[in-house]
This record gives structure tokens, sequence and C-alpha cells, in this order.
């Protein structure tokens, strides 16, 4: 049921309506309400985690790769005998790097005539389309910020997805070893082997695979998930054909100067209101190996 806690601005709530003139007057409501639209579409908090707010614009963090986890130039400790010491052993530099604040917006008007005749459709239509914008932005930032630290060595070979069967006679069916599970336990392979603890708990792929998964294991689906020990998540923002096995927000931490912000600003002139939306996100990549991609899975 509405409550004040999550608004409705169609007025059907039968706690709290927000009408045009509450909305102008108290912006806040809409910013829950573009939050409360978001949340289910976002892609960043599938990889990263909250951070702690940027200082001057940025964010200091170190990047932990693979070769870091032991001690350099090969060095390794030693069994000591009585009366000697123990080896001075060095570590790995780490690579400090620094992610800079984003900064994106827009806004929309509302006349005065909207406001004074309630047109809460009008706002709802322009709320929506905002928070469409918004979701698209923080979700196309988060994936740049993850590809860019993809490299070859969290990259694997998978095999297409398409044409898959699953259900049949066992001449027909497709083999285990050329299923998505195999891909999945293949990604999993690759990160056990590097040794750093990596659980993985999620796989993110485009519609195209999530819809080729559905089709192919129908009810069997939630099995051959639960037995991969991953969730499934879609976005038009992952590129089709590729997927990615996730520790879920172990990639790094996403922080914002701003947090999501909507403020009125009243033009006179013109008798109306611009209600204006805006954040201030960084992404820090910290532990690129928290991600597997997994290509080749069309065509």
């Amino acid at each position: 049921m509405p409550s004040i806690l999550q608004p409705t601005l169609n007025g059907t709530g039968q706690n709290q309506s927000i009408t045009v003139p509450m909305a102008l007057q108290r912006p806040e409501l809409i910013a829950f309400r573009v939050a409360e639209l978001a949340e289910p579409e976002l892609v960043l908090d599938k990889f990263f985690t909250p951070g702690p707010a940027p200082v001057g614009g940025s964010y200091l963090f170190v990047q932990a790769k693979a070769a870091d986890k032991f001690l350099a130039d090969g060095a390794d400790v030693e069994a000591r005998t009585e009366g000697s010491e123990y080896p001075i052993v060095d570590g790995v530099d780490p690579d400090v790097r620094q992610a800079l604040v984003e900064d994106f917006g827009g806004a929309f008007p509302v006349t005065d005539a909207q406001e004074k005749r309630n047109l809460t459709s009008y706002l709802n239509a322009q709320v929506q389309q905002l928070t469409n914008s918004i979701v698209r932005k923080l979700n196309k930032s988060a994936m740049d910020a993850v590809e860019a630290v993809i490299g070859a060595e969290q990259t694997i070979a998978g095999q297409t997805w398409e044409n898959l069967v699953i259900v049949g006679p066992a001449d027909a069916i497709t083999p285990a070893a050329l299923r998505p599970s195999a891909d999945i336990s293949a990604a999993r392979l690759h990160a056990e082997l590097k040794e750093l603890g990596t659980v993985f708990d999620l796989l993110v792929v485009h519609p195209n695979q999530a819809h080729q998964l559905r089709a192919s294991y129908g009810e069997q689906l939630d099995a051959m998930l639960k037995s991969a020990d991953v969730e499934l998540f879609s976005t038009p923002r992952v590129t089709a054909g590729t997927a990615f096995v996730v520790e879920k927000g172990g990639l790094g931490k996403v922080g914002f100067e701003t947090p999501l912000t909507v403020e009125t600003i009243p033009d006179r002139r013109k008798r109306q209101h611009y209600v204006q939306g805006y954040a201030n996100p960084y992404f820090a990549p910290e532990k690129p190996d928290a991600v597997v991609k997994i290509i080749g899975l069309e065509g």
C-alpha cells in the first residue's frame, strides 16, 4: 500500500497522493520516486558497492591484480633455524589510481497552468523519462568503468548460446560441455586458479542472452542457475553476445560527490518552474579479477 515512504504521483495512493503543487514545493519527493523507479534497472550495484565521498573531485584507490597477491620478485617466506633470521622480503608496490567525479543531469519545465490544473499525468511522464535517462547514463558509466579494466586476463571464449537443445532425445540435446553452464563453470575455474578468493554469484547478460537462456532451459532455468550458484541479471548496456560472471559488488566502489538530487528552479518570465535532476558519481574498479567476461555467445 502506498505511503509517504513510497509516494505516488498518480493520485491513487490512499495514504498519500502527490499533487503537482506538492511535488514542486517538495522536490525530494520526486527524487525519492526517481530512485524508486531506477533501482530495479541499475547496473552499478551489480559490480560496485557504496564508497566514501570523493575529495577534491576525485577518489584515490588501489587497484589489486592477481600478480600482486604474493611478494615481489618471486620472494617467499622461509623456514627459520634456531639462531637465524627470517629473510627480508619486499611487497609489491600498490597501483594507486584516481577515479574522477562525473557530472550529469537534466531538467524539464512545468508551467503554472500545469501546476494549477494538477496535471499529474504530465508530471508522471516527465519523471519517468528523467528516470530512464539517469538510469541509462549511470549504467553506461558503470559499464564503461567495467570494460576499461577487463583485459585479456579476465576474458574467456564461450560457446554460442544459440539453438540450444536442453530437453529431448540423448542424441539430439546439446552436450554438457557446450552449454551455458559450462561457460559459467569455466569462468569460475579461471578465477579459482588465481587464488584470490573470488566467489562468483551473479551472471550479467544482454537481453538477447537472457532470452536464449529462458527459451532453451524453460522451467529448468532456475535449477541451472542454482546449480551454478549465480543469479541472473540482464541489461541492454551489456554488448550482445557477451556475458559477465561477477562477484556482486566486488569490482570496487561507487560513490557520489552529490547523490541523486532533484530541485525546482522558478522561471517567472515564462511563468513556469524547471524540475532539475542530477548526480555526481565516481567509479573505482579496485579488483578487476572480481569479474570474468565471456565472449563469443552469438554467431
